[in-house]
């Protein structure tokens, strides 16, 4: 018989990280690129925090929610965003931008 507290111990961990992203694209707008980074797993919110017309460069903060390491799921965001969308041309992950944010209850 499974108890309700093997349930509750058994529960999975998440860990949610911030960080910035940069994406070169020829042919999306920042909003466009946005919503594509939106929809990608793990990525709870995205904002976009600036951008440089001229060179098609625009940079996102991005909020994701994972039980991997940090460097493995944002590695996994990157392989997900150029492999799904032909509109990313470039994505970079700001690796000193990290920071991994209190989980509910934490405080």
């Amino acid at each position: 018989m499974i108890k309700l507290s093997d349930i509750i111990l058994d529960e999975a961990v998440y860990t949610p990280y911030r960080t910035m992203v940069q994406v070169v694209s020829n042919n999306a707008s920042p909003s466009v690129l946005a919503d594509l980074i939106r929809a990608l797993p793990g990525v709870t919110t995205c904002t976009i925090a600036g951008s440089d017309d001229a060179a098609k460069r625009y940079t996102f903060k991005v909020k994701i929610i994972t039980q991997k390491p940090p460097s493995e799921a944002l590695e996994a965001l990157k392989k997900n965003a150029m492999s799904k969308y032909t509109e990313i041309n470039a994505f970079k992950v700001a690796a000193n931008s990290v920071e991994r944010m209190k989980r509910p209850g934490e405080y």
